[in-house]
């Protein structure tokens, strides 16, 4: 079921486009920048072609940002789950790929028998996501794209594709990969690296779907190759060991003293956390990312705090028990969400009333319950 549409406000918008691209050249190029210098000069050193940086804007049409990947128009990824709508047509790109489609149709003009074309798109996107230490809101990523014959588009070459990109951004660290299927891609598989044996997501990719080159009037017969998208943040963080991703933006003279750079992190003092649960009564169903969004919104300029949200627990009317139905305000055909909130700021303490103050305005914001109902628990240590 389709998600109805919600509309950033002009001032959202405006503060999207301001927001800082570390992908973007600067007088002192961010870890972020380099490392992606650093992957597209190793594959030129391992064979492949010189790339071609593809640039686009930050607001794009959804034909380009779904419908031309081959996305269904009815999925839920076209609502507003995970999109930032600026008006009926447009959002703010959730994925660099939205630059693909015209540089593939420019690539098959030119290319010969024989040549391949490697184009690169990197960039800030936006989503509407999950809140946690490799997770945020606004992550910069690389598409790397590689058209050649139709030979090109096998899984041998998309595998040594994988292995050249991550040999020069997370040297020496194991990978594994599993079957991750596409609408633009065949043979789809994501790919995470193991860090201290946990794995992290780091990027997807397959051969170019027949459909894709089909639907931009590309002679499959003629041309094929290989799709892969990463993320430059958690590749940033596993080649530096940083520890949490607001860290890629902390204002920290220390922090930003180690962010022009890719040598090893060296620790800034990790101050205490403070975490409480917030029990909630809400409308069915609000996904993760919403109450993520919402939290964010109503935290304001204090939403940096924010080092965790999840979701501890879900309960339908039926099963809470009066008693809290009460103290709740829980009305008929409402679900009861039990939320965790962990702060830390990464660079002072947070005070026990700032974080109260916060915590009060978070569940005031959310709460869709009987008014002046509803209740917080008690501090917890993580």
């Amino acid at each position: 079921m389709q998600t109805a549409k919600k509309y950033l406000t002009e001032t959202a918008v405006h503060q999207a486009l301001l927001l800082q691209d570390f992908t973007e050249k600067s007088t002192h190029d961010h870890a972020i920048r380099l490392l992606l210098d650093e992957v597209l000069l190793g594959l030129v050193e391992k064979g492949w072609p010189q790339a071609k940086i593809q640039t686009g804007p930050r607001v794009v049409s959804a034909e380009e940002n779904y419908g031309l990947l081959g996305c269904d128009p009815t999925e839920i990824t076209l609502g507003s789950e995970h999109t930032r709508w600026v008006d009926e047509h447009s959002l703010l790109r959730t994925q660099t790929t939205s630059q693909i489609p015209a540089a593939l149709q420019r690539a098959a003009e030119v290319r010969q028998p024989g040549e391949m074309i490697l184009m690169a798109a990197p960039g800030i996107t936006f989503r509407r996501d999950s809140r946690d230490r490799w997770h945020c809101a606004e992550p910069h990523q690389m598409d790397v794209w590689v058209l050649g014959d139709p030979e090109l588009s096998t899984h041998e070459h998309l595998l040594r594709l994988v292995s050249d990109i991550l040999e020069s951004a997370v040297p020496d660290k194991p990978w594994v990969y599993s079957n991750s299927p596409h609408h633009y891609t065949e043979g789809g598989i994501e790919v995470n690296v193991l860090n201290d044996g946990a794995p992290v997501e780091v990027l997807e990719c397959g051969r170019i779907a027949t459909s894709l080159l089909q639907r931009l009037k590309i002679n499959p017969l003629q041309h094929g190759g290989l799709a892969l998208g990463m993320g430059l943040d958690r590749l940033t963080m596993l080649r530096k060991g940083i520890p949490d991703i607001r860290l890629l933006r902390d204002q920290n003279v220390r922090v930003q003293a180690q962010m022009h750079d890719l040598k090893p992190w060296s620790a800034v003092s990790r101050l205490p956390s403070i975490a409480r649960d917030i029990s909630l009564a809400v409308t069915p169903g609000l996904s993760e990312e919403v109450l993520t969004e919402r939290m964010l919104h109503a935290a304001g300029d204090c939403s940096d705090w924010i080092e965790e949200m999840r979701v501890k627990g879900r309960w339908v009317f039926s099963e809470v028990p009066v008693q809290a139905v009460e103290r709740l305000g829980l009305l008929p055909g409402q679900e009861n969400v039990l939320l965790r909130v962990v702060l830390r700021d990464c660079s002072r303490s947070i005070t026990a009333a700032e974080a109260n103050a916060l915590y009060a305005g978070i569940q005031s914001a959310l709460h869709e319950g009987a008014p002046g109902a509803g209740y917080r628990m008690d501090f917890a240590k993580v």
